[in-house]
């Protein structure tokens, strides 16, 4: 040890010593980063000195608090073992390795990588050259996973993996195992790209160095694809990069991401290609390059989406992809505003909602089956399996280093599947002018969206060729998240009573952050408008909230307020819309065709009322009444007929969001309960609602369900159940996808669904009235 760090040892022990009684594991807690093996050497050290100048007492307590540190050492040397042992069981398996790190991340810290450090390294020195080999290959794998783990204390996991990786460079050595010492010096530039602790720049100086020496073996002759992956994360830490010239680090960025796009070509490796045009692109944004970060995003986007439902496999990487690609498209928005191409950021803006709900369609096909001719179906599985098998054929080729890698068929391929798809979703990318054509004279829409550093309001209207911006600052962001999480959503879900009392004060609260006066201020002339909110503010109720004059939003324009999940939803509900005929009177049956699910569960008192009293209005009416409300009940004739051709749906029932999975959200019909639970029930089967209960989601109506069902004259849905407007605030890829807009997909006009938990008698009170 450094004698800078044997002196802070002492300056521990001393301190210890000489704090009042009670305050040791304060100062312990404070100086972790000094708790290791080396710290315990000289605590033994000093208490032998103790005991042979006769301080016994002193000698022992230190003795005494050194077995304790010991077995605090040993904890995670067992968790050590054990989690390697797993990733190498596993391969490396990142669902088993991350659900025991999330079961243990108080032990992921920098003693952790002390211990990893220390233990493999006298491990290494003890085993055979095949043994040490083994054990690099799993310190690299583990490595691999803890730099990517997105639970803990970030810092610490980038230091796990940087000792992870140092010591598996002890054994990977150039001389012996050159493609290992270079992959592993790849990964190490990364790590060292994004370490948390120590000196930024010299952090990036550690990883420039890692790729370079990388790229001794990694060349494009040899093995061009690895070369072009290390080009791209050398360009990255070059545009990074705090010491040396600015200009000429910038010029050392663009050479390796264009080096690199040589071989990620958009034919070859489409989503490496766009990755590394994302990179390029922030470079030309960072230096307010716009035209060319425009250029280049663009191309980005293009290839996206040319990609549909090829995502890579494994559900993290699902995650960690789309919200790449959702930056991807948050970019090119801020680049459109600094062109002040205001249209096309909104444009952006719905093209970006649209990729998340056409992804989601492509990857599950979620669309209404009954709608699709079967040739066509057909053709799309043939165009999938055609797709796949050319993938196959390609990778062969280049395995064999085969000259047979023509890429033409497969990109022919993949546009053949694109034209489908869009007519199978009807899904094009929505134009500023057909957003202005769903409004007329005095409607608005208001469409927020949030930034890194700021959110915004859109606001388009019928005569106006460009949107009216109104930016918040840094500080309303600030104050807006605060709010959002820490105030209305933790007080929501801890105690829903206390929520209640305090809605009012912080919906007031709310105004003000959004700076509400100020976005009507702007909206003169208006008398109906439609909110199109951006993440988290699907969950907030604007509408409701009271401007300074006093009066609530909804109240303020006569012609009402709406929501829409996007435009480019708003213009499919509107094309599916059949207007009533002016000549249709009371007595008409013309859209009077009602069907509803009353109370399936039988716990539900004031629903039978609320359903009853409702149905009188409409004639014909059809009402699938508690037990007889299955899921079966539903596809069996007549009523599978009456569900597809109702005009009015209503579900007076109980509902749910499933954060785990967002797709089986959805509506509680009848004998869905199960309890006892069996211990080998399928875990995306089951809802737990207690220990003992939980709801069987195959006998529900889920998200996954109403996707694939068709209203094609259905004009409102009614979801008279808990949280049915709720969508998926915490992953930013699906941030719109909901109860709501399956209903809309499914070619409903129009929605009503609760933010929160509803007592059943107050909604058959508001919805009666």
């Amino acid at each position: 040890m450094n004698e800078q760090r044997q002196q802070a040892y002492l300056n521990l022990i001393q301190s210890l010593l000489n704090c009042p009684d009670g305050e040791e594991p304060e100062i312990l807690a404070a100086n972790q980063d000094l708790l290791d093996a080396d710290f315990l050497d000289v605590l033994v050290a000093v208490a032998e000195m103790m005991a042979q100048e006769g301080n016994e007492n002193t000698a022992n307590w230190l003795i005494n608090l050194a077995t304790i540190l010991a077995r605090y050492l040993y904890e995670p040397f067992l968790f050590l073992i054990e989690v390697l042992q797993a990733t190498a069981e596993s391969r490396g398996d990142a669902q088993v390795v991350y659900s025991l790190l999330a079961a243990n991340t108080d032990k992921l810290n920098l003693l952790f990588a002390d211990v990893l450090r220390r233990w493999a390294t006298t491990t290494l020195e003890e085993m055979q050259p095949d043994e040490a080999e083994y054990l690099a290959a799993v310190l690299v794998l583990f490595s691999n996973r803890i730099r990517e783990f997105p639970l803990g204390d970030k810092a610490s996991n980038m230091e796990i993996a940087i000792a992870g990786y140092e010591i598996a460079l002890t054994v990977y050595t150039r001389q012996a195992l050159p493609q290992d010492w270079a992959m592993t010096q790849n990964n190490l530039g990364t790590a060292y790209s994004n370490r948390i602790q120590g000196d930024r720049a010299e952090n990036l100086e550690s990883a420039i160095a890692a790729y370079t020496a990388a790229l001794e073996v990694r060349t494009r002759q040899a093995l061009p694809q690895e070369w072009a992956t290390t080009q791209n994360n050398l360009g990255t830490a070059y545009r990074n990069r705090i010491q040396g010239d600015r200009a000429e680090n910038l010029e050392s960025a663009i050479a390796a991401y264009t080096a690199a796009l040589e071989v990620f070509t958009r034919q070859a490796l489409p989503q490496n290609h766009a990755e590394t045009l994302f990179n390029l692109g922030l470079l030309y944004q960072q230096e307010k390059r716009y035209t060319l970060a425009y250029n280049t995003f663009e191309s980005a986007i293009e290839t996206v989406e040319s990609l549909r439902g090829e995502i890579v496999s494994g559900e993290e990487s699902k995650r960690k992809q789309a919200e790449e690609w959702n930056a991807l498209y948050r970019r090119m928005v801020e680049v459109c505003l600094a062109l002040q191409e205001d249209t096309q950021a909104v444009e952006y803006i719905e093209r970006s909602k649209t990729r998340n709900l056409v992804e989601l369609l492509f990857t599950h096909d979620c669309y209404p089956k009954g709608e699709i001719p079967p040739e066509v179906k057909n053709q799309l599985q043939q165009l999938r399996q055609e797709i796949e098998e050319e993938k196959r054929r390609l990778e062969q080729a280049e395995q064999t280093q085969s000259f047979d890698i023509n890429r033409s068929k497969l990109n022919q391929l993949r546009q053949q599947r694109e034209q489908l798809m869009s007519r199978i979703i009807g899904f094009n990318p929505i134009r500023y002018s057909e957003i202005q054509n769903l409004l007329d004279e005095e409607t608005a829409i208001i469409e927020w969206y949030i930034f890194n550093d700021c959110f915004r309001a859109f606001i388009i209207t019928h005569d106006k060729d460009k949107p009216e911006i109104w930016p918040s600052n840094a500080e309303d962001l600030e104050k807006l998240v605060n709010w959002t999480f820490d105030e209305y959503l933790e007080l929501y879900y801890d105690d829903k009573l206390k929520w209640r009392y305090c809605l009012h004060n912080q919906l007031t609260q709310l105004a003000e952050i959004l700076h509400l006066d100020e976005i009507v201020s702007l909206l003169a002339g208006a008398k109906k408008i439609i909110l199109v909110p951006h993440r988290y503010l699907h969950l907030l109720p604007i509408h409701a909230l009271q401007l300074a004059s006093g009066e609530y939003l909804i109240d303020k324009f006569p012609n009402g307020v709406s929501y829409a999940p996007s435009c480019q939803l708003l213009h499919f509900a509107k094309s599916k819309a059949t207007p009533p005929s002016p000549q249709a009177g009371r007595g008409s049956n013309l859209f009077c065709n009602f069907f509803a699910i009353q109370n399936p569960t039988d716990d539900l008192e004031f629903t039978d009322i609320e359903v009853e009293t409702i149905a009188d209005t409409f004639h014909p009416h059809h009402i699938l009444k508690k037990s007889a409300a299955t899921e079966a009940a539903l596809a069996e004739q007549p009523n599978a007929d009456n569900f597809h051709d109702a005009h009015w749906l209503h579900f007076s029932c109980h509902g749910y969001f499933n954060f785990n999975f967002p797709l089986q959200s959805g509506l509680q019909l009848a004998d869905t309960l199960i309890s006892p639970i069996p211990t080998d029930a399928e875990a995306t089967r089951l809802l737990k609602i207690s220990d003992d209960v939980a709801i069987d989601l195959e006998k529900c109506l889920t998200l996954e369900d109403i996707f694939n069902l068709s209203f094609p004259n259905c004009r409102l849905v009614t979801l008279s159940a808990c949280e049915s407007g709720l969508v998926d605030f915490t992953n930013t890829s699906d941030e719109c996808i909901g109860l709501p807009s399956g209903f809309i997909k499914a070619g409903t006009a129009n929605v009503v669904s609760s933010l929160w938990a509803v007592d059943d008698f107050s909604t058959a009170c508001a919805i009666g009235e």
